[in-house]
């Protein structure tokens, strides 16, 4: 074989192995869908809140929520909250698994968004855009309504969530 025929086949195989990566990467992938967000609405001169949101994976591949963005925070940290000893505590997810075909549901006492530090408050009504990264999906924004309770809800919050967190124990911080 000539010394060209030797490149064009070696160019050949690369691009037909480039082409295969290509098409099995897309092969199976996050489809993630987010729903009923909502914000609670800073109260007096709380600069911290919580937000909340409903994810959805209906792809053929599990992904990830790595990062969350509100505007006008100097940070938002994905948490979870629970009760041990007696204490409800707060800690900081560096990530936040969603399973192929599962809905992962943030909600008061679980999984949820703090935004910290807020230039100005967040008014019962107001909207806030949530844009939050995926590793696979990438990037999906979505609007929060500033509420007490859930959208659909008829439920009052309870009186111990005023949304400020004050009495909760944060770890890792």
């Amino acid at each position: 074989m000539n010394r060209y025929a030797t490149k064009w086949f070696a160019a050949a195989a690369f691009l037909i192995t480039v082409g295969a990566v290509a098409a099995l990467s897309h092969a199976a992938e996050a489809e993630i869908g987010l729903s009923n967000a909502w914000v609670r609405p800073t109260l007096g001169a709380g600069r911290t809140t919580a937000a909340y949101v409903t994810i959805t994976n209906a792809g053929t591949a599990a992904d990830r929520l790595t990062a969350v963005e509100a505007p006008n925070a100097s940070a938002v940290e994905v948490h979870t909250a629970g009760m041990e000893d007696g204490i409800m505590r707060m800690r900081k997810l560096e990530g936040l698994d969603i399973p192929v075909g599962e809905t992962v549901t943030m909600a008061p006492g679980g999984y949820h968004i703090m935004i910290i530090d807020l230039e100005e408050p967040i008014a019962m009504g107001a909207t806030v855009p949530l844009t939050l990264t995926f590793e696979a999906a990438g990037s999906v924004t979505i609007e929060a309504g500033a509420s007490m309770t859930p959208p659909n809800s008829a439920d009052t919050a309870p009186e111990s969530s005023n949304g400020d967190h004050q009495n909760m124990r944060h770890e890792g911080h």
